[in-house]
């Protein structure tokens, strides 16, 4: 049996509950709020009248089953309820973008779920054909509404994507040699160098290592909680580790990397900062132009990856670079392991 509500929340509709709050002065005020599916609350104001007629308005659209429900309204939902709050913020920004082009095909026509079949995708992927990892991307979203929509009751149906082919990509394979680094790393500041080592000897991504501030640093290890994954990593703090943290991290600067004017450092500054790095080495070593322009400060990822791999294993690779599936690793591993001449 459910608990019954509270006095002060009986006689109004579905999900939505109202709270007092005292102020300074004493004085109490109530604030409405609408609880959604996903338990996440949504505030609608002091206003009695208004909060009741919003929460009406939630409930029909998203409590009442619908008939023939639009696709375009399970991607407004989704983009309501899921992407704000499940995603994180570079998901969040990639989602949206994905979610305009769905909606740009999905709409006119408008298609109801009962009508979207597996052509239609195909289709989907012909129409995005010049941007084709895009394409993929926004097709593996459109599996992800779809099974929300399904959890949601709007449909029994299984997603019409699956078993569609995609667009085959090749993932990007550039593995920096250490005498083109070298010459990138000799045309680096102070800074940028500390920057390339620090990347190297963690793994990590760019947006990661701009984060580094001094409250993840104890019990001598270095405590990453990936962006774009929310995985924990932990890396002892020994060797030239060591010294970059220990030279950068000071009573006044507690971000690891911090900008001209003593803040955190951004990660869009990040990549300038990297390109004039390469463009100077570009026009030092003209003879080597071509491979030097070839490197993006992401490949120091890989190049952590390829190393681990062939002086360790591909498991040790994997941990440090925080993966859960082994299969991801292989898209970072650039180079494998000599083999030994024929006896």
């Amino acid at each position: 049996m459910a608990r019954p509500r509270k006095r002060i929340n009986q006689g109004l509709p579905q999900g939505l509950v109202c709270r007092n709050r005292k102020r300074a002065d004493g004085s109490i005020v109530v604030y409405y709020y609408y609880t959604m599916a996903d338990k996440k609350e949504v505030a609608l104001g002091k206003d009695k009248h208004i909060a009741i007629l919003e929460a009406a308005k939630l409930n029909m659209q998203y409590l009442t089953k619908k008939d023939n429900i639009l696709f375009i309204e399970v991607l407004e939902r989704y983009e309501k309820e899921v992407v704000p709050l499940k995603k994180a913020k570079n998901t969040r920004n990639s989602n949206i973008q994905a979610i305009k082009k769905l909606r740009q095909y999905f709409q006119d026509p408008p298609f109801t779920l009962d009508e979207i079949e597996p052509i239609h995708i195909r289709e989907y992927l012909d129409w995005r054909k010049d941007v084709k990892p895009t394409a993929n991307i926004e097709v593996g979203l459109f599996g992800h509404i779809w099974s929300m929509a399904r959890e949601w009751g709007y449909t029994e149906k299984i997603s019409p994507s699956i078993g569609v082919k995609k667009f085959k990509v090749n993932y990007r394979d550039v593995y920096i040699e250490d005498y083109i680094l070298d010459k990138i790393y000799d045309c680096a500041t102070g800074d940028m160098k500390d920057i390339m080592d620090v990347m190297y000897l963690t793994g990590q991504r760019p947006i990661d290592v701009v984060k580094i501030h001094s409250s993840h640093i104890y019990n001598d290890l270095l405590h990453i909680t990936q962006q774009k994954t929310g995985k924990r990593v932990a890396i002892k703090i020994i060797g030239k580790l060591k010294e970059i943290i220990d030279k950068r991290i000071t009573e006044e600067n507690q971000f690891l990397f911090t900008n001209k004017w003593g803040r955190k450092l951004e990660r869009r500054s990040l990549t300038d900062y990297f390109k004039d790095t390469r463009n100077a080495a570009s026009r030092k070593y003209k003879e080597l132009a071509e491979e030097i322009n070839q490197v993006q400060l992401r490949d120091l990822r890989a190049k952590a990856a390829t190393d681990l791999s062939l002086m360790i294993d591909d498991e040790r690779a994997r941990k440090q670079l925080g993966h859960t599936s082994a299969r991801t690793t292989q898209h970072y591993i650039r180079k494998e392991k000599p083999l030994n001449p024929t006896k």
